[in-house]
């Protein structure tokens, strides 16, 4: 991650993909991948008749070694890997799909030489459907669907250079695409309103102007690309996502004075936008609930203070403390002032435990 400027300064601990070498008696015939460059094998398995031509040459097969903080990769997980040659045209060499139980090896293979190795872990596209991957360039415009993905298994992906059959390991970074946006808890306080002593009711908290679809490989400078919740809640968008609760989730009832932790994570894909246009809005939080029958709404630009903040990047969490102060107001798509709401927002890479404050 690079550094952002404001208050805080993000540090990069990722999960880490260890990848070792080995020399076997086989060779990779070049033209099986140009031909039938989609193979599956599973952690436990070998290569056997998998496509491979065994003409007695050596090639290296590559263990996988995953170091993953985030405990994402804590049950079974699928993951792609690419092998491209490390060269002007940086040409496919290889590409196998792995499926691993937690604490299986994973192992795939490729040609001698320079190599640049991509791993997409809780890939949304079946095998089949890299069948157009044939340059690394053509993988980096491959595009995610936030609509697919799940609260528990984000897709993930990294890369890095190996020189495959000489290096003994290659370490790759592994990081989300997403963002994670956390409630971590919500207090009422009405004291010298007209409505002392009601409850906030009905409450549920969502994100607006969601960013759907960004490029799986992209680490920086994300535009909203297909937005959903433009403005608002709408359900017909609600009903497109695979897991709905990455966008939207139900708190109940918060009487006054009273703090609720609901400990809610919802995701959505990076935002960086400098300004806020028809075509490009901020992303928000918002926390819904009705006061004495009246809807009432609370919207927060995410991670856009006035001296820090610049949207919503790859691989962050942002954690969100809100005490709520009035009715708000009647408009899910318009912030809310400071006079209405206090909030204090955590903002740290998706794997930091020691947090940095923003109080808005």
């Amino acid at each position: 991650m690079v550094a952002r400027d404001g208050n805080y300064v993000f540090k990069d601990r990722r999960s880490s993909l260890l990848i070792k070498h080995h020399l076997l008696s086989h060779t990779i015939s070049p033209l099986l991948f140009i031909f039938s460059p989609v193979f599956i094998f599973s952690c436990t398995s070998t290569y056997g008749s998998a496509g491979y031509e065994n003409t007695g040459h050596a090639r290296p097969e590559t263990e996988i070694r995953f170091n993953d903080t985030g405990n994402v990769l804590d049950r079974e997980y699928t993951a792609d890997i690419f092998v491209f040659n490390d060269d002007r045209l940086q040409r496919l060499d290889s590409y196998q799909r792995i499926i691993c139980g937690s604490g299986e090896i994973p192992f795939a293979a490729s040609q001698n030489g320079q190599k640049i190795i991509v791993a997409i872990v809780n890939p949304q596209s079946d095998r089949y459907g890299w069948s157009s991957i044939c340059s690394l360039q053509a993988l980096e415009k491959e595009m995610a669907d936030l609509h697919k993905e799940s609260s528990d298994q984000p897709l993930m992906s990294g890369w890095g250079r190996t020189e495959a059959g000489k290096d003994p390991d290659c370490e790759i970074d592994l990081t989300p695409l997403s963002a994670e946006i956390r409630l971590e808890s919500v207090r009422c306080d009405f004291s010298g309103k007209p409505y002392k002593g009601a409850s906030l009711e009905n409450v549920k908290v969502y994100l607006t102007n969601v960013n759907t679809s960004a490029r799986i490989l992209q680490e920086n400078g994300f535009m909203p690309e297909f937005i959903c919740n433009q403005g608002g809640l709408v359900d017909s968008d609600v009903e497109e996502f695979t897991d709905p609760g990455i966008v939207v989730r139900e708190i109940g009832n918060i009487s006054d004075m009273q703090t609720v932790y609901p400990d809610i994570a919802l995701r959505c894909y990076p935002n960086e936008c400098s300004e806020e246009t028809a075509g490009s809005p901020f992303t928000r939080l918002v926390i819904e609930g009705t006061v004495n029958g009246q809807t009432c709404f609370y919207p927060v630009n995410i991670n856009r203070g006035e001296d820090s903040g610049n949207g919503i990047s790859r691989c962050c969490r942002y954690t969100y403390n809100i005490t709520v102060r009035s009715s708000g107001t009647s408009d899910p798509d318009t912030a809310v002032s400071p006079a209405d709401i206090d909030i204090v927002c955590n903002a740290v890479p998706w794997y930091e435990t020691d947090n940095d404050e923003i109080i808005f």
